[in-house]
């Protein structure tokens, strides 16, 4: 695995993980990379749809993404530290421009990006965790009702 740390301005750094190794095959991978790569084919489709809700979906849901710092992208690039990786003891390759940042504080600004915004995530977990019981009775609402024109009740029987 290798990280780029590309420093944007003095305060700001972009890392990006380029995974050395070859890709899992598909029987091989775990749980979550087959959800996540399933997620990712079917909004690669949706976002080919010439119209209709699925390409509205998707131009609304890139507008909403498009929010997100560049820091939390290039972060989304690490892969997650598995049992499997761990017992492996995988190398890490820092590669990052020997002149406009020193070398003393390469450790320093990759803790700096691991960990800046972990109270913001931390705080708005907790106040989903609020909301929840105020949410909850919401998705016990129905939609639509259910007196379309093949519905039959039962005093019509």
């Amino acid at each position: 695995m290798r990280l780029f740390l590309l420093p944007i301005s003095t305060r700001r750094s972009l890392i990006y993980c380029e995974r050395v190794a070859q890709e899992a095959t598909p029987g091989s991978r775990s749980i979550a990379d087959r959800i996540t790569h399933k997620v990712n084919e079917t909004w690669a489709n949706w976002e080919n749809a010439e119209k209709g809700w699925k390409k509205q979906l998707t131009t609304y849901g890139n507008k909403m993404l498009t929010r997100i710092p560049f820091e939390e992208w290039g972060l989304k690039t690490i892969p997650p530290l598995s049992d499997k990786r761990k017992a492996a003891k995988e190398q890490v390759d820092v590669l990052f421009p020997g002149l406009f940042m020193k070398e003393s504080r390469v450790l320093e600004t990759l803790h700096k990006i691991a960990t800046e915004r972990q109270g913001l995530h931390r705080s708005r977990m907790w106040w989903s965790f609020v909301g929840m019981p105020v949410t909850i009775p919401f998705a016990l609402v129905p939609v639509y009702d259910n007196s379309g024109p093949y519905h039959r009740r039962l005093a019509d029987i």
